[in-house]
């Protein structure tokens, strides 16, 4: 129970812990966005989900977590000024705008939203970085910055495609969509990921460098090797865009994995660690697999875009949360523990990846596997919010 002396939810969020706000928004999103299948299918409503479907998850429901994130930790790396409730209050309200236009079909003002919200971040980060900063940050957030710029592109590609559909060249159109979809996501978790992942597993992260405005002894190499690998990535989509999605899939497999290896070495940690840890593993492993099946069967690639989006982004997603949410309540014992809504979240969330890539194989039973994988992952998540969720009401511990 928290003390009368605490304080509230919204001082918490006003104090700039945009987290508290978004991640709730964005699991209400996420749950909207994957229940447009299951009702479609039970003919409960007669619109097909479609790009509407990707949309909400990649513009609405991933959004709110990655703003969410960066929005609290980037300011306290930087040892700079926190969000204001006011930045964070157009951060809410610019997600659910791109949502409600999305899921009303328009999805060129809904690019559009989601263009002035990317580019309202970079600005509100940017700016703090470059007038207040006290620190330098990890150096793989280089990456960061990469995701960003692909979100803008992508999203900028498709607005333009919308309104003239002859004007870029089709490589261009599939090189926007790949960034949009995947580039935005996968290379802020490459970036994220070297610095943060480690600890889920009790190893030291390569990502820490003593406080300093210049930049330190060893940042820039960390730093080029982290756009190295990136450039592998971005090689990969360019190389699809191009006609070769074997080897384009290939080549992301690739970067992710090196990269991974060297800064993130969950070979290393053995197989404690917890219930987060169980499911960060299962979503590091899900993200080059994907690629690696897409590289082998890419007629196969709308099946195992699942096993990518599912029990990769979405379920890194919910535990990285799960870990902020814990860290920022006082709960930090529980981190290494074995969580039981943890534990049927990640088991519900890898049934409905499993449920939605096997349904592709099997036409006879294809639709109602798809509705089937929409429940299990919405009743997952459900009961994640129900336990894990209210730790946003909580302050941290003195």
């Amino acid at each position: 129970m928290r003390s009368t002396s605490s304080p509230g939810w919204w001082a918490l969020v006003a104090a700039g812990e945009p987290f508290r706000l978004l991640f709730p928004l964005g699991l209400a999103i996420g749950i909207t966005g994957v229940a447009m299948w299951p009702l479609y299918i039970w003919n409960l409503t007669s619109t097909y989900p479609g790009q509407f479907h990707a949309r909400t998850m990649i513009e609405g429901f991933l959004t709110a977590f990655v703003v969410g994130f960066l929005g609290t930790a980037l300011p306290r790396l930087l040892d700079v000024p926190r969000l204001s409730p006011w930045e964070t209050l157009a951060f809410a309200a610019a997600v659910l705008g791109i949502t409600v236009l999305q899921l009303r079909g328009d999805m060129l003002d809904g690019d559009v939203l989601f263009v002035v919200t990317v580019l309202g971040l970079l600005g509100a980060l940017g700016l703090r970085a470059l007038f207040f900063r006290r620190d330098v940050p990890p150096p793989g957030f280089v990456l960061v910055i990469a995701g960003l710029v692909s979100a803008l592109v992508g999203a900028c590609s498709q607005i333009v495609m919308q309104i003239s559909p002859t004007l870029l060249p089709p490589w261009a159109t599939v090189l926007g969509r790949l960034l949009l979809y995947q580039g935005y996501l996968v290379f802020p978790i490459m970036g994220i990921g070297a610095f943060l992942l480690p600890r889920f597993f009790g190893l030291p992260s390569r990502q820490n460098f003593p406080e300093s405005l210049s930049l330190p002894e060893g940042w820039i190499p960390r730093a080029g090797f982290a756009l190295l690998c990136g450039g592998i990535v971005m090689a990969g989509f360019v190389t699809e865009a191009a006609g070769e999605p074997r080897w384009g899939n290939a080549l992301r497999a690739t970067g992710i994995f090196v990269y991974f290896f060297r800064e993130v070495p969950v070979h290393q940690a053995g197989f404690g660690g917890g219930s987060l840890a169980l499911g960060l593993r299962l979503a590091l492993l899900s993200i080059p697999l994907a690629y690696v099946l897409m590289a082998l069967s890419p007629e196969r690639t709308s099946s195992y875009l699942h096993l990518l989006f599912i029990s990769g982004f979405s379920l890194l997603t919910l535990v990285v949360a799960s870990r902020v949410i814990l860290g920022h309540s006082g709960q930090t014992e529980r981190l290494r523990e074995s969580i039981r809504p943890v534990l049927v979240m990640v088991s519900l969330v890898v049934l409905a990846m499993l449920t939605r890539v096997s349904a592709d194989f099997l036409p006879d039973v294809r639709m109602s596997h798809y509705a089937y994988a929409g429940v299990s992952w919405i009743v997952g998540v459900t009961i994640w919010a129900l336990f894990i969720l209210p730790g946003v009401r909580e302050p941290d511990s003195p």
